[in-house]
């Protein structure tokens, strides 16, 4: 599964905002997000719906989380914030 073009983040640039603005992150592409150089959040198109890819923490792997409302996409930053702080106290 590749990672979400261009148009399909189109949908989510407030989203995308609000994750430049957490310390520690790097947008290394449109869309892909890394934590202390490795990759941390990411966002895939799915039988057309978007979603977001977000790091385990403490583990391999990914959480994945709808995007397509609001309050999912608040979900996502809370949880990516948790997650991205967490990192900075490793």
């Amino acid at each position: 599964m590749s990672h979400a073009d261009s148009a399909a983040l189109s949908a989510v640039l407030p989203l995308l905002r609000q994750l430049r603005d957490i310390k520690g992150l790097r947008e290394v592409r449109p869309g892909v997000f890394h934590s202390r150089g490795a990759p941390f959040v990411h966002f895939h198109v799915d039988a057309g719906t978007l979603h977001a890819e977000l790091k385990k923490p403490g583990a391999s792997g990914f959480d994945r989380y709808p995007v397509a409302t609001p309050t999912e996409q608040r979900k996502l930053i809370d949880d990516a914030k948790r997650r991205a702080a967490r990192a900075d106290d490793d």
